[in-house]
């Protein structure tokens, strides 16, 4: 079987990071358009999560019944359409609904590219393929906070998720034209396993289990940096919108590196040994934000950050592609089935920190930490366990 072409995976891989962070910078410019506070403002994360958890379980499993190509050309009709509607939103209800229908259909950016790659590759190999897809897919996200944070400034917010729509509308074409079916014809034959059904079955595997809470644990820090960071750098500490977004860019780069790593060694390491090294500079990161929590420039925040992002970048394409290798006829359930929990565990991390950031920066810290401690756990269960190998 042959791979679709890699720069379109890549292209739809960048828009799931892209309309994540790039929008954040826009906070403190829709409180004031739209006349709200911090925390109502900060659930246009919030709310994306939240639909994109429900995306992954949903369109995770209907890419297993009927097939990767149809679920991709939907959604990518439905996430234009969101993002046209967040662009013309006259109230911040309007809005929240907007980045619900966005992210619902937002969520196959995020899983199904990387199904595609398992579909074609074996464990290992597709490892690393994740790990070099990222490499170039990250690069876009390094400018997004930036150029959401340019267009805030001197245009409007409004003209961001525009933008987002017509990428959106683009990619629906490119996909109709070059992108094939890679569901393997086994899986079309084999029995339809509904969506109940195959949690159920995923769940009861010890490796899975263990994935999706190593997941958790790592991407939460990053979501908790994600909700946390433009109140503790905008709002207390009186950065731009753009100065915010250059910034940001630091976290990428971090990212990036992991990521080379992880398409240089994984198949010659194994997952195993790249998840445990993996973990170790995302330790390191959560505590060099207690050590510098006292100093207010943003290297303080973004150095830690970038350790946090290094680790991801090693770890997360081998996570992934363990995630979708405990049942090879279950491979998009089971990418949707994981991300939605680490979803789950970064909407319950944003909603927290939006309640309790005003009351002092230092929950941004708290929350890390808890997400780090959730991290070690996972690895726990997965030393533990006797059916990842």
């Amino acid at each position: 079987m042959v791979l679709p072409p890699i720069f379109l995976l890549i292209a739809i891989s960048a828009i799931g990071p892209i309309v994540l962070n790039g929008v954040l910078p826009a906070n403190t410019a829709i409180m004031a358009e739209l006349q709200t506070n911090y925390g109502t403002a900060q659930l246009v994360l919030t709310v994306f999560l939240g639909a994109i958890l429900f995306g992954q379980i949903f369109l995770g499993n209907a890419a297993d019944q009927y097939g990767r190509r149809p679920v991709m050309l939907i959604s990518l009709i439905g996430f234009s359409i969101g993002g046209a509607l967040c662009a013309v939103a006259p109230s911040i209800e309007w809005l929240l609904g907007a980045r619900f229908i966005q992210g619902f259909f937002a969520s196959v950016c995020s899983f199904l590219p990387r199904t595609i790659v398992r579909d074609v590759y074996p464990r290992e190999k597709s490892a690393s393929v994740i790990g070099y897809m990222t490499v170039a897919m990250m690069v876009a996200p390094m400018f997004g906070p930036a150029m959401g944070g340019f267009i805030t400034d001197n245009f409007s917010w409004r003209w961001m998720y525009t933008g987002l729509s017509v990428i959106g509308a683009i990619l629906f074409l490119a996909s109709w034209f070059f992108l094939h079916e890679t569901r393997s014809v086994e899986t079309a034959r084999s029995k339809k396993i509904p969506l109940h059904k195959a949690a159920k079955q995923l769940t009861q595997i010890r490796a899975f289990n263990a994935t999706a809470i190593m997941l958790s644990g790592s991407i939460g820090i990053y979501y908790a940096f994600l909700a946390g960071a433009p109140f503790v750098m905008m709002e207390s500490r009186g950065l731009s919108a753009s100065q915010f977004g250059a910034w940001f860019a630091m976290v990428p780069v971090g990212y990036l590196t992991g990521n080379l790593i992880a398409g240089r060694f994984s198949e010659k390491l194994g997952v195993t040994k790249m998840i445990t090294y993996g973990a170790i500079p995302g330790m390191i990161g959560v505590v060099l934000l207690w050590m510098l929590s006292g100093i207010t420039h943003p290297l303080s925040l973004f150095i830690p950050m970038q350790f946090v992002a290094f680790s991801n970048g090693m770890s997360l394409p081998n996570l992934l592609s363990v995630a979708m290798s405990v049942r090879t006829d279950l491979i998009s359930s089971s990418s949707g089935l994981s991300g939605a929990a680490q979803t789950a565990f970064g909407v319950l991390l944003t909603l927290t920190l939006g309640m309790l950031l005003p009351l002092g920066d230092y929950w941004l810290m708290i929350m890390a930490t808890f997400s780090a401690l959730v991290w070690v756990g996972g690895i726990w269960l997965w030393s533990t366990s006797t059916d990842h190998h």
